[in-house]
């Protein structure tokens, strides 16, 4: 196919003063994603390469130059994740938006020279599948390719004989990724990847079978993929956003093209984008949940409000309330002056509930309001998501005064041997309970695990204004322990947490609870009470029993792939015989401490105290409340069992009565 032949059928190319427009916008809204794509296309032309792009599934910090020819399958280190990067060929945009704001040929003599390299010396074979031709890159390469080349239209470097070569690939791509079909792409992040490529190939072709098939695939894909909450099954917030991003841009690119946009494919669509809004944090990251970096989402917020606008789906106010005012980065390009406007005329406003309870997929947010300065909380008890899960049943982050407090430690490599990969995947990285040390699930590799066990899900109880989250799971109820474990997370108030964790054996174990803090604040350790000092945020963390001995361990944290940080945690041990309860509690915003104990529980119908292992009482008093909670721990078995400390009186497994006022009763 020749130059002009091309270029007249492409539908979603640039009309007359498009990239005049985006290039102006771009340097006046979003100045510093520009210097960055400028810096990256600068360094494309000389060879040298760094990833670190926002959503750069696996950044590197190291430059690597190369010369001609390339050595496309050249490793650095020993991850593989840098010959992936190099040949998804991502930079082949920043090449055209460059040209695009400079007119300067040495961006299109690079992108040229480049793909003509690419394609004389990475040919289709069956050694460079594993590689270079991996479906993943393939389909990757099908949606950067088919962008690129429409920023160089008007250059004279993008002749027939390039073209020629370049569409020719485009086929030997799309042929490629139409069968190579394997089962796990199914039910993987990989088949939406693929397909999403497939379909931007198909339409820049006009090979109607590679669009309908990509369609049919997707939209069996996004069925089997993603959870009615809108969660991808993969349990990891990043992947989440690269198979949302496929399925914005498939959305997208049928608009462009004034295709039937498939509704399965819509609505998927939606309920993914609206689990960005469920899961933001105050300073508009996603969570460290699985194999995921601390990446902003307001970008992809931003470009979901857009396109799904164009839908008429009333989401889009939400979107847009959570992400910035203007369109991020990509969608100046991509969306150009018509998604400006569509943003500009959407009614921004933050979603009128706070907290999202993710059922299906295991995930709870709870929060004080939509201000950067809020409290946060995430209460995990879902299914490990395969790979890219991780070992973190029972975990929690803890955001106070907009600033992480308690933190999941990331996900750092992939490398088989590398030790880091493991422990961060395990349950001693995250905010969860150990049950004589030892984990309840054990890794096989990198990516591989056994003995994986089922969480036990509980329905969210909400009375009066408090908000009870509970979960268990049966790791322990195989091999040498016999434990049932079971967290309830008790939201008092903005930032006023109890943690309270019930191990069911007859057995005697010891119980470390871990606790994983920024390693951006300081620590104060007050025998059992752990002051965090942060930039921002200052917030206690109590352990009222006294048998509870207290330790610091050192951690790690990794917030973006390839980085791995120093850090500290605390293990909170209890040694407990038959069933044992284990309380915490979490208090933010405070002016001064909170003042936290027990308190013996007396049962006014058969007039005697009660032990611990029947029920136990907690007293908090924080700078707007005193509160007094009774926590049950055996079945109730009649009248008889009516429980009181002081004011609090009721029957119930929980009681919580504020300001010696009427309890409430959760049964």
């Amino acid at each position: 196919m020749n130059k002009k032949e091309y270029f007249e059928r492409q539908k979603n190319r640039y009309q007359k003063g498009e990239l005049e427009w985006c290039a102006k916008a771009a340097r006046e809204y979003r100045s510093e994603n520009t210097d960055q794509i400028m810096r990256i296309a600068d360094e494309a032309v000389r060879l040298e390469f760094i990833f670190d792009l926002p959503w750069d599934m696996e950044r590197t910090y190291e430059k690597e130059t190369f010369t001609y020819p390339i050595n496309w399958t050249y490793m650095p280190t020993d991850d593989p994740e840098f010959i992936y990067q190099m040949n998804r060929h991502r930079y082949f945009v920043c090449l055209g938006q460059a040209y695009a704001m400079t007119g300067e040929e040495k961006y299109a003599k690079a992108f040229v020279d480049m793909i003509t390299d690419w394609i004389t010396c990475v040919p289709l074979t069956e050694e460079s599948k594993k590689v270079t031709w991996r479906e993943i890159e393939a389909g990757i390469r099908g949606e950067n390719w088919t962008k690129s080349i429409l920023y160089f239209e008007n250059s004279s470097l993008i002749d027939d004989a390039f073209m020629e070569m370049f569409t020719k690939s485009l086929e030997e791509h799309g042929e490629y990724l139409l069968h190579a079909r394997r089962g796990f792409q199914i039910s993987s992040n990989w088949g939406v990847i693929e397909n999403h490529g497939l379909l931007f190939i198909g339409l820049a072709l006009n090979q109607e079978e590679y669009v309908e098939t990509a369609l049919k695939r997707l939209e069996q894909e996004g069925q089997i993929q993603v959870f009615s909450d809108g969660v991808h099954w993969e349990q990891s917030c990043m992947y989440h956003n690269e198979v949302l991003h496929c399925f914005l841009e498939s959305v997208h690119i049928l608009q462009e093209w004034e295709r039937e946009i498939p509704e399965k494919l819509l609505e998927v669509t939606r309920r993914m984008a609206m689990a960005n809004v469920a899961w933001k944090k105050p300073d508009g990251c996603q969570p460290l949940t699985g194999d995921s970096d601390e990446t902003c989402l307001e970008d992809m917020l931003a470009a979901s409000a857009i396109i799904l606008a164009k839908e008429g789906c009333q989401e889009a106010e939400a979107l847009k309330g959570c992400a910035g005012e203007y369109p991020d980065y990509e969608s100046i390009w991509d969306l150009r002056q018509k998604g400006a406007d569509i943003y500009d005329n959407i009614n921004g406003q933050t979603p009128k509930q706070k907290n999202f309870m993710l059922e299906e997929s295991g995930n709870y947010y709870v929060r004080s309001s939509w201000e950067r300065d809020g409290e946060y909380l995430h209460f995990r008890n879902g299914c490990l998501g395969g790979g890219h899960g991780h070992n973190d049943k029972l975990h929690l982050d803890v955001v106070s005064e907009g600033e992480d407090v308690l933190v999941d430690a990331g996900r750092y490599q992939y490398t088989y041997h590398e030790e880091n990969r493991i422990w961060l995947k395990s349950a001693y990285a995250h905010n969860t309970i150990l049950v004589d040390g030892q984990d309840f699930m054990e890794y096989t590799d990198a990516w591989g695990s056994q003995n994986a066990v089922p969480e036990l899900r509980f329905a969210p109880k909400e009375k009066n204004g408090y908000l009870v989250l509970e979960g268990a799971h049966t790791g322990y109820l195989q091999g040498g322990a016999q434990v049932l474990l079971n967290r309830k997370i008790v939201v008092l108030e903005p930032g006023v947490y109890v943690v309270a964790d019930m191990a069911y054996t007859g057995e005697t174990h010891t119980y470390s609870r871990i606790f994983h803090f920024n390693n951006q604040g300081q620590l104060v350790y007050e025998d059992n009470r752990i002051v965090y000092n942060g930039e921002k945020a200052k917030m206690e963390l109590v352990f009222p029993q006294k048998d509870t001995s207290v330790k610091k361990v050192e951690s790690k944290l990794s917030r973006h792939y390839n980085l791995c940080e120093k850090n500290e945690s605390i293990w909170a041990d209890r040694k407990g015989e038959g069933t044992t309860a284990m309380l915490a509690v979490l208090a933010g915003r405070q002016k001064q401490k909170a003042e936290v104990c027990m308190q013996q529980v007396y049962n006014p119908v058969r007039d005697c105290m009660l032990d611990e292992k029947q029920a136990q009482g907690l007293y908090i008093r924080t700078d707007n409340h005193e509160y007094q909670l009774i926590f049950r721990y055996r079945d109730l078995t009649g009248p008889q069992d009516l429980l009181q400390v002081e004011e609090c009186l009721g029957i119930g497994s929980l009681l919580i009565c504020a300001d010696k006022g009427d309890t409430i009763s959760f049964a």
